[in-house]
């Protein structure tokens, strides 16, 4: 029984990775994993976005190259209060594969939005992150953090 739930286990592991699809979004040098089901939507120098099933997400450049940790922190919360979010979450800081910054949630008009703004430390350009998925849904939230994550620096 063991031996079968090791490999169960392996299996599972196996199918979430290989269900991954690697973008890179090359007028800024960033790479990110989204699920399978995400398709393309924009990808120029103002956007990248895609969606998928009951996700969506999108990546919104801008740039400052004053911002600290402590703008991060307002602007992301001043955004989450321009949507109209219930439901705010307080901003937490994170720093996360060379970026640092802040994030919050919110909902609205029963989804969740996931709101998360990075600086990047070596240049002038940040980055905001929005995802948005139904409230209920209990694997949008880890597949959110997933997506969060795996942004990166090439």
């Amino acid at each position: 029984m063991k031996q079968f739930f090791i490999v169960f286990s392996m299996v599972s592991l196996m199918q979430t990775l290989s269900a991954q699809q690697n973008y890179t979004w090359s007028e800024y040098g960033l790479s990110f994993s989204l699920a399978d089901d995400f398709k393309e939507e924009v990808n120029n120098a103002e956007e990248f976005s895609a969606a998928g099933d009951g996700m969506n997400m999108a990546i919104i450049p801008f740039k400052d190259a004053d911002f600290d940790d402590a703008d991060i922190t307002a602007f992301t919360l001043a955004i989450a209060a321009s949507m109209d979010l219930g439901r705010i979450d307080d901003v937490n800081g994170i720093d996360i594969n060379g970026f640092q910054g802040g994030y919050a949630e919110g909902e609205k008009d029963g989804a969740k939005i996931f709101i998360m703004g990075l600086i990047d430390p070596d240049s002038e350009t940040n980055f905001f992150v929005l995802i948005t998925f139904m409230d209920q849904d209990a694997n949008a939230t880890q597949e959110a953090i997933n997506i969060c994550q795996s942004i990166h620096k090439m």
